[in-house]
């Protein structure tokens, strides 16, 4: 796991702990898996699915739910942000949503 990860994800672990959230910290810090990270900035960027299925070493099925269920978290943290009136955080993962949201992950049938 790249140290910056794992190091943000520490600085959670033990504000979750500070807050009296029981939590094992190694246990938390483990359970990131930065193995999409790269596909997933690569489609951001406009990279095309076989370009992203290249850097995944997974099933096109599991990308595309994993594209799907980011971009479903991306459009709830929206929500989120308009409800409290943070208008800058919205404006972000609206940005965001718009540049996971393309091509074949999100056809409503992948039999065209």
């Amino acid at each position: 796991m790249p140290a910056k990860l794992q190091e943000v994800a520490r600085t959670v672990a033990k504000a979750e702990i500070a807050c009296k959230i029981e939590l094992d910290e190694d246990e938390f810090v483990d359970k990131f898996n930065p193995g999409m990270m790269e596909a997933v900035f690569a489609w951001c960027k406009g990279a095309k699915f076989v370009e992203v299925q290249k850097l995944t070493g997974s099933f096109e099925g599991t990308t595309i739910r994993t594209l799907r269920r980011l971009e479903e978290l991306n459009r709830q943290i929206v929500c989120a942000a308009k409800s409290i009136g943070n208008h800058e955080l919205q404006s972000k993962f609206e940005k965001g949503s718009d540049l996971l949201k393309r091509d074949i992950v999100f056809c409503s049938s992948l039999y065209l």
